[in-house]
């Protein structure tokens, strides 16, 4: 957890309140050597590597010159493929590094003064000199961590359903963009974007990037599994009421005060009780991608304890999501990926948002919890399920 009102230097001093207040989804903030080990976690051929594999998401964009000027491929590569590209003016991105390697998972506990619902992923970009992808503006907020290398940042100004983009090709580039912000970030510097803003950056030379990407689901989506959920609570029988009903001159016309009853009588269909997070918390803690499934291990709550005591934590799997509802640091209900996670009385609702909570816990930590029986028999059955994973030096 992040206290919200000290000062944090990985934003520049500010708190986590001032920040939201006067920089998300309202202007940009670039903080040098905000993570200065951040550089340390993933090299070039790890990304390459990685992007080899099937499981994972990749793309390559290269800038090229004549009529095509910008061309798309999708992953997995292989290493004839790495050979035959040009030296410079193309990028490797690779999404959801954070689910392959916990250590990198960690780092949104800097974040996590922003819901963890609202998190996408931690895609990392390896690129040539001179290598981009265009000048563009995303959907969601990001913040831009530089690892190894060097990258020029150009920001112009928000854009709207008038932006225009390059015609013969499937990326959303930009035509123009008027330059607001022209700095080079170095290892460690961090940029955050808000959503919409026009961005464009350039590697000075080898690099790779971090960028920690926030979703903002569909209000459609949103809408569409309130009312399922309402629906399936009040069944078909619900039935418009009028007994109020005044006779009009003239049978075909729609009246606008019947209009209005009918959306209060709809409104009060859908603001019932708990019909929010009954609805929302399933739907909000999806995996990122549908197919994905945990890989669990069996252990004993002798063996847990002990391992912990020998100097283990316990992470959450970092491709999980994790939502729950109650009060706040103490859970009634916890949802992952989708699923409702059932526990009872006798297992402690704090122990629970503890661990959803946090990307790493130690012995310490856990300590007092797991003197209960049920907290850790609980904790193991979660760990056999792949929700939590053990890790030793």
């Amino acid at each position: 957890m992040t206290a919200t009102n000290i000062p944090l230097p990985y934003l520049g001093g500010l708190t986590a309140e001032e920040f939201l207040h006067d920089y998300w989804q309202k202007k940009p903030l670039l903080v040098r050597n905000a993570f200065p080990d951040i550089a340390y976690l993933v090299g070039k051929e790890d990304l390459l590597d990685l992007a080899q594999e099937a499981s994972a998401e990749s793309r390559i964009i290269l800038e090229k010159d004549g009529k095509k000027p910008w061309e798309l491929r999708k992953g997995p590569f292989n290493s004839k493929q790495y050979k035959q590209l040009p030296k410079s003016h193309w990028t490797l991105l690779v999404q959801a590094v954070d689910h392959y390697l916990p250590e990198l998972a960690d780092y949104w506990q800097h974040f996590s003064f922003i819901p963890s619902w609202r998190r996408d992923d931690v895609m990392i970009s390896y690129a040539t000199p001179n290598g981009s992808v265009g000048k563009h503006f995303d959907q969601y907020d990001v913040f831009l961590v530089q690892g190894t290398g060097q990258r020029r940042w150009q920001l112009g100004e928000f854009c709207d359903a008038d932006a225009q983009f390059l015609p013969n090709t499937k990326l959303r580039i930009l035509e123009d963009m008027p330059v607001t912000f022209d700095e080079v970030v170095n290892a460690g510097d961090l940029l955050y974007v808000p959503p919409k803003l026009a961005h464009y950056g350039v590697a000075q030379n080898d690099c790779l990037t971090f960028s920690f990407g926030f979703r903002a689901p569909s209000l459609s989506h949103v809408l569409e599994h309130i009312v399922d959920t309402a629906l399936e609570q009040t069944g078909a029988e619900a039935l418009y009421q009028d007994i109020d009903l005044q006779a009009q001159n003239h049978g075909a016309w729609l009246n606008p005060q019947h209009l209005e009853k009918l959306q209060q009588q709809v409104l009060t269909l859908l603001n019932q009780p708990d019909i929010l997070s009954k609805a929302l918390a399933p739907f909000l803690s999806e995996a990122k991608y549908e197919d994905y499934e945990p890989v669990g291990e069996e252990v004993s709550s002798d063996e847990l304890i002990t391992a912990l005591n020998d100097g283990a934590v316990i992470c959450r799997d970092p491709a999980s999501r994790f939502v729950y509802v109650g009060e706040q640091g103490k859970a009634q209900a916890l949802y992952i990926n989708g699923d409702e996670i059932c526990f009872d009385d006798s297992v402690d609702g704090a122990f629970v948002a503890l661990l959803a909570d946090n990307t790493r816990l130690t012995a310490d930590d856990l300590h007092t919890y797991l003197a209960n029986s049920a907290n850790s028999d609980w904790l193991c059955a979660q760990i056999a399920t792949g929700y939590f994973i053990v890790l030793t030096d």
